[in-house]
């Protein structure tokens, strides 16, 4: 038996194992809906709008999203079927907990922040450009609602 076929023929069995004992996280996804569920995380969800005035179609999220790309407005209204990322021009946190939303994804760049119950008619850093969103984090150049 050649030394390279030797190696090769005990690597993968021992890469094998390797995988079998080490725990992957898997990506956590936020459930994007009509409805709010309160039993969520955060005891409630945040509401982005597609129009300014909580107008328009409107998609409900229950947990930290890094990245709304693939997420589309679901209700009936102007904007169906749209996506979310760079679209929401108003929202709702229909949570006890304060949630922040982001110009970029991976919860960077300028940002409004929304407390508990807090309505925002007009986004105003992310307004029409929002890409991510998470509870219980803020920044003191947020804009506060």
């Amino acid at each position: 038996m050649n030394i390279r076929r030797a190696i090769s023929t005990s690597v993968v069995p021992l890469a094998a194992a390797i995988a079998l004992i080490i725990p992957t996280a898997g990506a956590a996804s936020a459930t994007a809906s009509v409805g709010c569920n309160a039993s969520g995380t955060h005891n409630g969800c945040i509401r982005l709008f597609y129009n300014s005035d909580r107008a328009g179609s409107s998609t409900y999220f229950d947990a930290n999203v890094s990245d709304l790309a693939g997420y589309t407005f679901l209700t009936s209204g102007t904007g169906k079927g749209n996506a979310v990322k760079n679209n929401a021009a108003s929202a709702l946190n229909d949570s006890p907990t304060m949630v922040t939303i982001y110009y970029n994804s991976g919860y960077v760049g300028a940002c409004d922040t929304l407390s508990a119950y807090a309505i925002s008619d007009k986004l105003h850093y992310t307004y029409n450009n929002d890409a991510s969103f998470r509870w219980d984090y803020t920044r003191s150049d947020c804009y506060d609602f």
